[in-house]
This record gives C-alpha cells, sequence and structure tokens, in this order.
C-alpha cells in the first residue's frame, strides 16, 4: 500500500469525504480523478478496478488534452489544437488498445495457430484417405486380373477314371493285455 493510498484511508477515518470526479476520453475509457488539475493522480477504471494512466496524451469528452508526465499523475489538461487531432487520437486509443491486445493477444495467436494445425492435419489426412482409395482400385483390379487368370487355367476338363485303384491301408488296432479285476466287473455290469 502507498503512502496516497493511506493518506486517503486517513481522510475516510476522520471524515473527510474524498470526492473523485469520473470523466471519459474520447474513445469511451472511463478515468477518475481527485480533480483534473496538474499534480493530481488519475486512475483507468476497469471492471471496478483502478490502474494508474500511463505517460501520454489523451483526449478527453469535452475536447481538452490530458497530459500524463509521470504514470498516474496529472501534468497539465491543456485544450485541444485542431492540427493536434489525429494523433491525439491515435493516444487516446493506446491505453484501452493496450489493455484489449495485452490479455488477447496471446489467446488469439494460441488459437490460430492451433486452428491451423487442425486444418493443415485434416488435409493431410484427406490426400492419404485419396491415394489409399486409389490404391485398393489399384490392389483389387490386380486381385480381379489373377482370379481371371486362375479361372482360365482351372477351366480344364476333369475326367474321372474307375480303372485307377488306389490301395488302402488298414491299421488294426487291438489291446493285448491282461484284464484286471476293475475290467471283469465291468464286463460283467455292462452285458446285461
Amino acid at each position: 500500500m502507498n503512502h496516497k493510498e493511506q493518506l486517503s484511508k486517513i481522510k475516510a477515518i476522520f471524515g473527510l469525504q474524498v470526492a473523485l470526479e469520473s470523466m471519459k476520453l474520447d474513445n469511451g475509457v472511463e478515468i477518475e480523478a481527485e480533480s483534473f488539475e496538474s499534480g493530481k493522480d488519475v486512475f483507468i477504471v476497469q471492471d471496478g478496478e483502478k490502474i494508474a494512466m500511463p505517460i501520454g496524451e489523451y483526449g478527453l469528452e469535452d475536447g481538452k488534452v490530458l497530459v500524463i508526465a509521470e504514470e498516474g499523475v496529472i501534468s497539465e489538461v491543456k485544450e485541444a489544437a485542431a492540427e493536434e487531432a489525429p494523433a491525439e487520437e491515435e493516444m487516446a486509443e493506446a491505453p484501452q488498445l493496450a489493455a484489449e491486445e495485452a490479455a488477447p493477444q496471446p489467446k488469439k495467436m494460441v488459437e490460430s495457430i492451433s486452428k491451423e494445425l487442425f486444418f493443415s492435419t485434416i488435409d493431410e489426412l484427406k490426400a492419404e484417405i485419396a491415394e489409399l482409395k486409389l490404391s485398393k482400385v489399384e490392389v483389387k483390379e490386380e486381385v480381379i486380373e489373377d482370379v481371371k487368370e486362375e479361372v482360365e487355367l482351372s477351366t480344364e476338363k476333369v475326367v474321372h477314371n474307375p480303372e485307377a485303384k488306389s490301395e488302402k491301408q488298414q491299421i488294426k488296432f487291438s489291446q493285448k493285455r491282461p484284464l484286471s479285476t476293475k475290467d471283469i466287473v465291468f464286463n460283467k455290469l455292462f452285458k446285461n
């Protein structure tokens, strides 16, 4: 907490009301100060927070120019000159643009980069799919040609020759082991 905030708290405790004047810049940004005179503190009011006004010259809605030589302190308030109007507008927009661009710019950059990567990946995948479809058609054509060749080769007539006999081998299995007590009991039980 700086000395100015302490002073304002002391004034509030003793009942000395600190009334802040509020004005708007020509671009619509709201600013507050005890009074708009040289040597007084001035703040930008944004979302309920007070930010010290940066160094520069700012055009007010009433046509005057607010000059800030030291951050947060009014150097002077002067009447606007007709030829300085374009430069003042640019300077007046600087705090608002700086506040708006400072936070969203990295987010916008990340968003745009991620979108570029996403769409480039989609394009690459589409190209690969198209290549695979073409290769699939080529493979199908090759398989069809191979099958046609096999069908042409296998269309020769097959003639059955009943005179040709093949020798059959017979294998005989036998159990030539002595019967156990268990085998004898089972044979008597199941022979009815």
